[in-house]
């Protein structure tokens, strides 16, 4: 028995207009460390972030993701680390987080799969 999302990733690339984004192969890039120094502190570096948002409400983006872990548990580390920035989000937390949107746009053929197909009871297959 296999749950598959297909068409919820496809709708959440769309609402945030990744669609047409190149796919990565994981999640989070070894470079990223997040923090909460990161964060604008000034009303010129909310600014900036405002600009490059392009009106990508980054509570939303959170949330959709958040929607997708219930049946992508291979991306529940990620989301759950860039949720931790919902109240004062950067431009490096929002570029994380279309990260994710990226490895789940290479990856939307992935379905969680209960029972018994391998060695453990859940699986994530192609």
């Amino acid at each position: 028995m296999g749950i598959f999302h297909h068409m919820t990733i496809t709708q959440i690339l769309v609402r945030f207009g990744m669609l047409d984004a190149k796919p990565v192969s994981t999640p989070l890039a070894v470079k990223h460390s997040l923090s909460t120094s990161q964060s604008p502190s000034s009303e010129a570096e909310l600014n900036k972030y405002s600009n490059f948002s392009g009106g990508i409400h980054y509570l939303a983006l959170v949330g959709s993701l958040l929607y997708a872990i219930q049946t992508r548990p291979d991306i529940q580390f990620s989301v759950n680390h860039i949720a931790q920035f919902s109240r004062n989000p950067s431009i490096l937390h929002l570029e994380v987080a279309k990260r994710i949107l990226r490895y789940l746009k290479g990856t939307q053929e992935f379905s969680l799969v209960l029972g018994r197909q391998g060695k453990s009871a859940v699986d994530i297959v192609r």
